[in-house]
């Protein structure tokens, strides 16, 4: 077996490692995403709400009420920020993973230009080889020959 040919299976082991990270940062962007959209959904509520309450402040509404709607909003705007904190770690891990599937990216790329140069040079090898068979075939004919 040539050593190009055993090489591939180190290529291989990189591709699947690759592959792994790849989908390792896709489950992570979903993640990401996920995180976003509740992220979104606590804003546009905490929206609504305090349009109600800009709403009910036109009529007469009572000073409990308001209260309570108010500690609603302000409750929302908790859960926003620790929302919006955990966009951010899922960001953070998002380019960590990313960084390590470059990495792993182009080590299976550096690998694979690696043995196409050994493929290439087998081949010339393999030439050099069959030139100096036809060459001594040759030589051996045209002594044949004179004889």
């Amino acid at each position: 077996m040539k050593r190009s040919e055993r090489l591939r299976v180190i290529e291989t082991l990189a591709k699947q490692r690759e592959d792994q990270a790849a989908t390792a940062l896709g489950q992570i962007r979903a993640q990401v995403e996920a995180e976003q959209g509740r992220y979104q959904e606590l804003e546009n509520y905490r929206t609504e709400y305090m349009g109600y309450l800009d709403e009910q402040a036109g009529q007469s509404i009572s000073i409990e009420q308001w209260r309570r709607t108010q500690g609603f909003i302000d409750q929302l705007g908790d859960l926003m920020l620790r929302q919006k904190q955990a966009v951010l770690q899922w960001k953070q891990r998002e380019s960590q993973v990313l960084q390590k599937w470059q990495v792993l990216y182009q080590r299976r790329k550096n690998i694979g230009q690696f043995i196409d140069n050994i493929s290439m040079e087998e081949v010339v090898a393999e030439d050099k080889k069959e030139q100096q068979a036809i060459d001594e075939l040759v030589s051996i004919r045209f002594h044949q020959s004179d004889t």
